[in-house]
């Protein structure tokens, strides 16, 4: 197993006291001697675009974010920035990667509100009976019986491109966790964005990232919203999008998310659309 590994306190541009704070408890009595950032790597692929995607210049993270943990493969970031109005806008990042995967996805006719992708034979009732309940709450969300399904926004598309850039979704698919948190200041709302994930399908619980949220919280701090991707699918042999729907274990910890750390909400996005939904209708939706 590969021990995890933490930074150092380094120059962090504007970085709040708070954020720093974070990194120095973290890299107590450790003995790695760097700080990290994370990159975001680049790629000199021509924008792959369709007439009706909206590109928005303006819809883009302040820069590399400072990695707080580094576990294998997975990893536990953070963004602090300025809140702005394109972050909650319906428009796209200029990002080569994932407009590519986007691309591909619509090659397959694949960009579609309700997913088909394929489902494994339930191997006992029991199974069956688990499916059932997915396949309740996906019925929910595309009704409009509980929450919304919209559009991807600016920040949701930013995050997914963020982790088609470390692990491409078309090669293999994963999802990532994401933290969004807000306040008031004297020079404006601010946003903290707590990004966790792997490189296999599931993030493990080391790079989820609550206890950093609450710190945030301790100090007045909003968690406005929690993030995570289903991620691509396959329909036979052409591609599909994840369903955008909260899963019934997705309920199960959102739920207690909410009554014991005051999550607002949460999103499910699969890359071109995004469910949200409060946490005063979680009771509606089937949970493990």
């Amino acid at each position: 197993m590969t021990s995890a590994r933490w930074c150092r306190v380094p120059e962090i541009g504007r970085a709040g006291p708070l954020l720093l704070a974070l990194l120095a408890a973290a890299c107590a009595d450790r003995s790695r001697p760097d700080a990290r950032r994370v990159a975001v790597p680049s790629s000199d692929t021509a924008l792959v675009t369709w007439p009706h995607e909206r590109i928005d210049a303006r819809c883009r993270l302040p820069g590399e974010p400072v990695q707080l943990r580094e576990e294998g493969d997975a990893v536990l970031v953070v963004w602090e920035m300025p809140a702005s109005d394109v972050y909650d806008t319906p428009v796209l990042p200029a990002d080569p990667g994932l407009l590519a995967w986007r691309a591909a996805l619509r090659a397959d006719s694949a960009d579609v509100r309700r997913p088909v992708a394929d489902e494994p034979e339930p191997a006992s009732e029991a199974e069956a009976a688990l499916w059932a309940d997915e396949r309740a709450n996906g019925e929910l969300a595309l009704r409009g019986d509980v929450g919304t399904i919209e559009p991807i926004t600016c920040l949701d598309a930013l995050l997914f491109a963020f982790q088609n850039a470390r692990v491409p979704q078309l090669e293999r698919p994963t999802e990532f966790l994401a933290s969004v948190l807000r306040r008031e200041t004297v020079d404006g709302p601010e946003l903290a964005v707590v990004f966790g994930a792997g490189a296999e399908m599931y993030p493990p619980k080391s790079v989820y990232g609550f206890d950093v949220v609450d710190a945030y919280r301790a100090v007045g701090w909003r968690w406005i919203y929690a993030l995570h991707n289903h991620t691509t699918q396959r329909n036979g042999d052409r591609l599909a999008l994840g369903t955008p729907t909260l899963s019934t274990s997705d309920v199960q910890l959102t739920r207690g998310l909410a009554a014991e750390r005051g999550l607002a909400s949460a999103r499910v996005t699969n890359g071109f659309f995004t469910f949200s939904v409060p946490a005063s209708e979680l009771a509606r939706m089937r949970s493990r």
